[in-house]
């Protein structure tokens, strides 16, 4: 995934709700970049349904990453076939790499 830094930007930021951003929740919305004007718009999108308890934050085929309420990280391993694979160490070193490539995204 290629990183982009973009300076001197106006983020702008718009809840559904009224009151300030509230702090360590998860917020779905839209973001859009107009690199013309150097502005970021952020649109909270309107909740159709309770929000997910714990959203995840990685979906890969050997682990998911989820956000708990409380603020900490908390990674599952999923249900794994050890027959179907052959060798163990090779299954192990891509649940590693996953693993590095799922808290890369947020450095």
């Amino acid at each position: 995934m290629k990183k982009t830094i973009i300076n001197n930007t106006t983020v702008t930021v718009v809840l559904q709700h009224a009151g300030e951003l509230p702090a360590n929740q998860c917020i779905n919305g839209v973001l859009s970049l107009d690199a013309d004007r150097n502005e970021v718009l952020f649109e909270e999108t309107i909740r159709k349904r309770r929000p997910a308890r714990n959203p995840k934050l990685f979906d890969g085929r050997y682990i998911s990453l989820v956000r708990m309420q409380n603020g900490r990280y908390r990674c599952y391993l999923k249900a794994l076939d050890l027959c179907g694979s052959g060798d163990a160490k090779e299954l192990a070193f891509q649940v590693y790499g996953e693993l590095i490539s799922a808290f890369t995204r947020f450095e």
